[in-house]
Order: structure tokens, then sequence, then C-alpha cells
């Protein structure tokens, strides 16, 4: 994942509230134009415009509060380190405040040796939270526009094109048709699609064809009496199955995240995107049925799970001279690391301090620092990597089964 060839002069010198230069009079111009505005956007845009980058715009696909972006966004668990990265970013570290849930660790079904308990407290770190994923991307947009962000949605990426002067012309598409913006240096929080990099030549490395099948249902009584999630309430948990693997999480507002993690090819040969494939093979889990039950009604009048990609995959230059990549469009994480969130908010503070060596005016500077973060997106991956074959190595009970077999340590 290293950098594409780099000269100290392909680097902006600084930021400025002038257009760029032999830009025509009346050019919407910014210092730094960020593709997506979900965390790691965000994130980067409160990062620069905390350092005093005059001119910050980011630009999302989706409307604020759009079923586009809740779509996907139906919850997600959050490690402890997310709350000192907050901070870091001058924003609150308490997401009870917010509505959010504290989130105390992992209880699991995985390695045949029955249900075990991984408690954060154990480790001395505190404890994450469960998010209502929209909740969390709203406010950390809403931080990034109230600090002075300029915010450009629904609009998508028509277009990027290098200037002979310095910077770049943008082409968006938005309600309004197609407009173009010029920007010193640009950023793809763009997610796993990556539109940015790979519109600059950058390739996607998809490493497997994890798929994530998501139903957000509401907690209601056990048969017992006791309220369905009581026994992991402030926990995640996680079963291992043949096909896959489940997860759930009870989210603010007496809802529960179930979702079934497997690879696409095995989802589609058994239907398992209808919604009563998907009960059927829920009702089947050894301990979530029971702490979390399967509707009676399939899910709600015959509803289907939500389907979106889970791959872990990277592109294969993380930064090139005036563009960066952060959060999914840099590394898209297996959700079984729980390392999406942190990851997002981690590569926001580590681009800008990278953007703002750019703008130092230090050619040589600028130029180390982008391959710094080459190096530490390299090093991020290799470990991400080493992690995920240790998990699915322990998680092994059907050696022979596809998904299984696909993740063994080779």
């Amino acid at each position: 994942m290293s950098p594409e060839a780099l000269s100290p002069d392909a680097l902006f010198p600084e930021a400025s509230r002038d257009p760029l230069p032999g830009a025509p009079p009346g050019t919407d111009a910014a210092d730094v134009l960020i593709v997506g505005a979900g965390p790691a956007g965000s994130a980067t845009a409160l990062a620069l415009r905390a350092a005093g980058v005059p001119r910050v715009v980011l630009v999302d696909r989706a409307a604020h509060g759009s079923p586009e972006r809740a779509a996907l966004r139906v919850g997600e668990s959050a490690t402890p380190n997310v709350g000192p990265l907050l901070a870091r970013l001058g924003l609150p570290d308490d997401l009870g405040r917010l509505g959010h849930r504290p989130y105390h660790g992992n209880l699991s079904l995985w390695s045949g040796d029955g249900e075990t308990a991984d408690d954060f407290l154990r480790r001395g770190s505190g404890h994450g939270w469960h998010l209502d994923r929209a909740r969390f991307d709203r406010w950390l947009r809403e931080a990034a526009v109230e600090r002075g962000a300029r915010l450009l949605a629904p609009a998508t990426l028509a277009g990027v094109e290098r200037r002979p002067e310095g910077g770049w012309t943008v082409g968006l598409r938005d309600a309004a048709g197609r407009r173009s913006l010029t920007a010193r240096v640009v950023v793809d929080a763009g997610g796993r699609r990556a539109p940015l990099a790979t519109a600059l030549g950058a390739r996607r490395r998809r490493l497997d064809r994890l798929i994530a099948l998501a139903v957000d249902v509401a907690v209601e009584a056990c048969p017992t009496g006791e309220p369905a999630g009581g026994g992991f309430r402030g926990r995640s948990f996680v079963e291992a199955v043949e096909i896959g693997w489940w997860y759930a999480a009870v989210l603010p507002g007496g809802r529960a995240i179930v979702t079934l993690m497997t690879d696409d090819d095995i989802a589609r040969a058994a239907g398992l995107a209808g919604a009563d494939a998907f009960r059927s093979a829920w009702a089947a889990t050894a301990r979530l049925r029971d702490l979390v039950p399967p509707p009676e009604d399939a899910l709600g009048a015959g509803a289907a799970p939500a389907v979106f990609s889970a791959a872990s995959q990277h592109v294969d230059r993380a930064v090139g001279a005036g563009w960066i990549a952060v959060g999914d469009a840099l590394i898209g994480f297996d959700p079984l690391t729980s390392s999406g969130i942190a990851g997002a908010l981690d590569d926001a503070l580590a681009a800008t301090d990278t953007i703002l060596r750019w703008f130092s005016g230090d050619g040589a500077a600028a130029r180390a620092a982008a391959i710094g973060y080459a190096r530490r997106a390299e090093d991020t991956l290799r470990r991400y990597l080493a992690e995920r074959t240790r998990h699915y190595t322990a998680g092994g009970r059907w050696p022979d089964a596809p998904f299984w077999s696909r993740r063994a340590a080779r």
C-alpha cells in the first residue's frame, strides 16, 4: 500500500483564503474537499477545522437522515479506544449522554468450548459503546458543520482532474445538475467503494466475499418472561455456525441488531436474503435464538434482512500527490474485529497531520509525511490480517466447510 511517486513540489505549500492560481473569478474553492461524510470524513473535517484550515468541504451522496444513510447503519460496537479518539477531536467522550449504551465486552460461542466472556474491565480499558449508528453519524456530521465545515449533500463525485496550476478540479452532481469546485487537497472518505482513490488510479483489493445480512428488531419478552437480550445487555454476542457467524447487540431505543455474516455465494445458495430462510437460520442457532428469539411473524410481515458488503479489502495506494484515503476507503475491516469506528477516527487524525505537513511549505517534510502515512497503512493492514487469521483459526469447528476453510491459516 505504498504511495504513488511523489516529488516535493507536487504537494501543496499552504492553505489560503484565495482561489487556486489560475481558477476563473468566482470559482468555488476549498483547501480540502472530503468525499464522504461518515465517521472518517466528518472526523477529518473536524480535525482540519480544529487545526485552522479555513475552507473544508464535505461532500456526501446521502441527504441528512435519508433511508440510504440509515439502511446500512443499523448498529455497531465501538471499542473503548473510541472515547479518547473523540476527545482528541474536541468532542465529548461520554456517549451515554447522547443516548448510546455502554459496551462492556463480548459473549461468544465460538471455539466449541462453551460460552465465553471477555470483559474490557479485565483489560483495564474501560468500556466502549453500542451505537445507534444513524444517530452517531449524524452527530459527527453536524459537529463538523457547526465548527465551520461546509456540507454539500446529496451530491456525488462526477470526476476529478489535476490542475496544471496545482490542486484539483472536482466535478460534482447534485439535484441542480453538475457543478465544479477547486481544491488544494482531496480526501477519499467515501467508504468501501473508494470512489475518489479509484478515480485517481488506485485499485481495490478484496480479500474475501463476506456480506452482512442484518435486521433491526424490537426487544420483546422471551417465553420465560425475561426481556429478550437480558442475558447480554451491555455486551455483544457472537456465535459461530457452519456457514459463518452471528452477531447481536441490544441498541438504544429498545431495539436489537441481529446480523448473519457469511460469504455471498453461500448466502445466495441458501436464499438467506429472504425473510423465511433468514429466520430459519436464526432459529437453528444454539444460543442466539434464546437471547433474541426470532419473531414469529417472519421478521414482520415478510420483511427481508438488509444486505451489504462486509468484505476485508484495501486500496493499493493510501496516498498520492494531493490526495489521501481514510476509513473504509483505505481499509475495510471484518466486523469481527470491531475496528471500523476506531480505525476511521484514527485515520482522520493521521490524515490531518499529513495534510498539515503538506500545507507547511516544506516540500521534503510533505513528501516524508505522505510516505509515513502509507507505511502506517501497511502496518495497520499487516496487523489486521494477522488478527483476522487468529480469530478465524480459533473458531474453526468446521475446517472443511467453505466459509471456514477459506479463512484458515495457510
